[in-house]
């Protein structure tokens, strides 16, 4: 009996003698010691999965609300053209560098000064029922800037042969290209739609496409987007798309279908904003891909949230020098009411079985949003009263 027992605290102590010599105790940070679960929502089943809200490694936890007082100008209007002064981050390490994937190597760095005169364009990442078609049409219809969408090939300007900015019938300025699709891309692409000093907005759901395609070193993109709570996404899309029968991606098996059939099903969305950021849609996440994901959006990014509207647009405005729009009550009006939002069920309990299995399958997402929450109040300290 008294040999049973030795062997077996001899066995356990050499598995923890090898589990630390694997993983020693400084190989994560203190503010990081929590579990690390990654996995493909394809391998795993949900019932083996403890303590979903605890699964993610993020730092100390932020306040998810920023708000900044600001001067009130005689006729009520908020001044925004000298409401933040412009700070630099400082730059990434070589390390860091080394994360970036090439094909974004024209996207230009936080850490270097933008001005109008340096020929870069403002690059907003359109993330699908993430606010994406309201700053389309502030951008365009508030402000007047020429853009580079899928709106400029309407109206019978798909197959225009000379590049020129088209006047819609609503006064909205764009390019006639369309930058939403790969093939629009490179019709762009040949049409030199950057180097033509015509856009002031350059649009499109696909970095990957777009940067090494339409940006050069000598035209550099200025990456923006605005993110929204992954499960909130995902939800608002399966409602959108039972109805949305004028959208590329409508799908008519859903328009029958519950919420909680929608989310058990291969229809449901997993981890799309994460595997559009890195360019990775099937290959199962490797921790790596976090690493990349982040040092993405902490070099090249200005972050917006979806739950700060009013703040992003504010910073946008303030970065980009867009100018002053045509009247306040234009951007207030997209900034509170938005572009093609739709009504729809709230969330389900953060405790049900289909709310669990939206974590799940959009694991990566949740834990990338956390870090842009973080990433969006330490941006700003980039924006001074």
């Amino acid at each position: 009996m008294t040999l049973k027992i030795t062997s077996v605290i001899l066995g356990f102590t050499l598995l923890i003698s090898a589990f630390v010599a694997i993983f020693p105790p400084n190989r994560i940070e203190p503010k990081m010691r929590r579990r690390l679960i990654f996995f493909d929502p394809k391998t795993i089943d949900v019932k083996n999965l403890l303590d979903m809200s605890q699964a993610y490694v993020t730092s100390d936890a932020v306040d998810t609300k920023h708000t900044v007082e600001y001067k009130q100008t005689d006729d009520g209007a908020k001044e925004q053209g000298q409401l933040h002064q412009r700070l630099k981050l400082p730059p990434s390490s070589a390390e860091g560098k080394e994360l970036i994937p090439p094909s974004l190597n024209h996207l230009a760095d936080l850490s270097d000064e933008y001005t109008k005169e340096n020929a870069e364009v403002p690059f907003f990442w359109h993330v699908p029922k993430s606010a994406g078609s309201t700053i389309k049409d502030m951008y365009s219809n508030c402000y007047g800037l020429v853009e580079a969408s899928e709106s400029g090939i309407t109206e019978g300007h798909e197959n225009d042969e000379v590049l020129q900015v088209v006047t819609l019938e609503d006064g909205w300025k764009f390019l006639n290209v369309d930058t939403t699709i790969p093939t629009g891309i490179e019709r762009a692409a040949r049409m030199k739609a950057v180097e033509s000093d015509m856009l002031d907005l350059l649009v499109s759901p696909l970095p990957y496409e777009a940067v090494p395609k339409l940006l050069s070193s000598d035209h550099k993109g200025r990456f923006f987007t605005v993110f929204r709570d992954p499960i909130e996404r995902v939800i608002s899309i399966f409602y959108y798309l039972q109805k949305a029968t004028h959208e590329p991606t409508y799908n008519p098996a859903l328009a029958n279908m519950t919420l909680e059939e929608y989310v058990f099903s291969d229809l449901a969305e997993s981890n799309f904003i994460t595997r559009c950021l890195i360019d990775k849609m099937e290959a199962p996440f490797v921790e790596e891909d976090f690493s990349v994901a982040r040092e993405i959006l902490r070099t090249k990014t200005l972050v917006g949230l979806l739950d700060e509207m009013e703040e992003s647009v504010r910073r946008f405005d303030s970065y980009f020098e867009f100018g002053q729009p045509k009247n306040a009550s234009c951007v207030e009006g997209y900034v509170k009411r938005g572009t093609n939002r739709h009504s729809h069920p709230g969330l389900p309990q953060s405790d049900s079985p289909v709310y669990q299995e939206l974590l799940r399958k959009n694991h990566m997402d949740v834990r990338v949003y956390k870090y842009a929450v973080e990433l969006f109040h330490e941006q700003a300290s980039m924006f001074r009263n």
